[in-house]
C-alpha cells in the first residue's frame, strides 16, 4: 500500500492544477534531516540551543520550515553533482517572491537515537503541515523546490540576506522540474551516503547552491 507523506500544496500556473510534493513512501527523503556535525551531534539539536534544555531528554524545538522555488536558468541533470556543477556556471538563485515561511516544531535533544525511530518522529511532525500551500501560482520555467528549516524565526530570516549555517536543522529538494506540466506529486530529497552530512545543508541553502568546503 502505498504510504506516500504529502507536505504541501501548489497550484500550478497553466493549467490551475494542485501539484502535491512528498518525501517518498517511508520517509526516506528526510535524510537531510538526520544530518551530523563534525563533532557527531545531530543538527536538530541546535534547536535545544538556547530554548528547550540542551542535553535534556527528548523534546521539540521551534523551528522554521522554508520554502523556495529555485530558477535554475535551464534544465540540469537531479544528482547533486551535477546541479553543483552546474550552478558554478549559470545564475541559479532563489526566487524572492515565493518565499514562504512557516513556523514549525522538530525533535531536539535527540543525539543517540535510534535513526528509524528519529525519522519517524521528523516525519510525523511534517505530516502535521500537510495540506498547506506552498504558492498559489508555480513558475513557468524549469525550477527546484527547496525545504529548507532552521532554528531562525521567519522574522530573522525575512531581514537577513542568507541563513545562518550553524542554525540549519534539515533541508531536502526536488530534481529540476516544470512544476505547470507536472502530473504527479513531485519527491523531495537529500543525497547523501552518511550521516556526517552538515556540509550538505550549507550547500542545499547557499543562495546560488555553490560548493562549501
Amino acid at each position: 500500500m502505498k504510504r506516500a507523506l504529502p507536505l504541501l500544496l501548489l497550484l500550478a500556473c497553466i493549467e490551475h492544477r494542485e501539484v502535491g510534493v512528498n518525501f517518498g513512501e517511508t520517509g526516506e527523503g528526510l535524510d537531510g534531516f538526520l544530518c551530523k556535525d563534525a563533532a557527531g551531534r545531530l543538527v536538530l539539536d541546535r534547536l535545544g540551543d538556547g530554548g528547550v534544555a540542551d542535553g535534556g531528554p527528548p523534546a521539540l524545538g521551534v523551528a522554521s520550515l522554508v520554502t523556495d522555488f529555485i530558477d535554475l536558468g535551464g534544465l540540469p541533470g537531479c544528482r547533486t553533482g551535477q546541479l553543483v556543477k552546474w550552478c558554478s556556471e549559470h545564475r541559479c538563485m532563489a526566487i524572492s517572491s515565493t518565499r514562504i515561511c512557516t513556523p514549525m516544531q522538530l525533535p531536539t535533544n535527540v543525539t543517540g537515537s535510534d535513526r528509524e525511530a528519529l525519522r519517524a518522529r521528523v516525519r510525523e511532525q511534517l505530516v502535521a503541515l500537510k495540506g498547506q500551500q506552498v504558492i498559489s501560482d508555480a513558475p513557468g520555467q524549469a525550477v527546484i523546490l527547496r525545504v529548507l528549516a532552521t532554528g531562525e524565526s521567519c522574522e530573522a530570516i525575512a531581514a537577513a540576506s542568507a541563513f545562518d549555517t550553524k542554525k540549519l536543522v534539515g533541508c531536502a529538494y526536488s530534481c529540476p522540474t516544470l512544476f505547470d506540466k507536472a502530473d504527479q506529486d513531485v519527491y523531495l530529497g537529500f543525497e547523501t551516503l552518511t550521516g556526517s552530512c552538515e556540509q550538505g545543508l550549507r550547500i542545499c541553502a547557499d543562495g546560488t547552491l555553490t560548493w562549501k568546503p
